[in-house]
């Protein structure tokens, strides 16, 4: 598959989110539920999220990793034990659409990382995912459309540029 990467500066992004550990094997049979409680707090408190679902892996071990489950809103919000009130800070990142299922967002999270060698970029922070298409909506996995955002920070000035990686995807340095 084919990526083209992008670097830009995003704004600070209110959200809320659900904070969980759990095994790398069972990410997925997790989602859905958290999802759910997520989305029920929102609705039971009269917000709605100003974007798509995402996921943000804070930290990722050999079998487990701690990740927010969260969406974006418009304003901050304050929220209880089980769900979170954040803000992710303006940054630059580099993202990345992918396209089929969630098993292979690997080539996306590696055609991030030669972009970043390319440009002389670290890894600053967090990744996450946003889910542009929801699964239970769309049941062909092929067609599934995940961003993937990585921070970065970088010894050059911001500029956004696209390139095409050694997976396939377009180079404009």
């Amino acid at each position: 598959m084919e990526y083209k990467i992008e670097s830009e500066r995003l704004i600070r992004q209110p959200y809320v989110a659900i904070r969980t550990t759990v095994r790398i094997d069972r990410i997925g049979e997790v989602m859905g539920p958290l999802y759910g409680e997520l989305f029920g707090w929102l609705g039971e408190e009269g917000l709605a999220p100003a974007g798509m679902p995402w996921a943000r892996y804070l930290a990722v071990g050999p079998d487990e990793c701690e990740m927010e489950l969260g969406a974006p809103l418009s304003v901050e919000a304050v929220g209880n034990v089980r769900v979170i009130g954040g803000v992710i800070p303006a940054c630059d990142v580099v993202k990345v659409l992918h396209v089929g299922p969630y098993d292979q967002l690997g080539a996306a999270y590696g055609a991030m990382a030669d972009w970043m060698r390319a440009h002389g970029a670290q890894a600053a922070g967090a990744m996450w995912e946003v889910y542009l298409t929801d699964p239970m909506q769309e049941p062909d996995p092929a067609k599934w459309q995940t961003l993937v955002y990585a921070p970065i920070s970088r010894a050059e000035p911001h500029d956004s540029t696209a390139m095409t990686t050694s997976a396939g995807a377009e180079t404009k340095p």
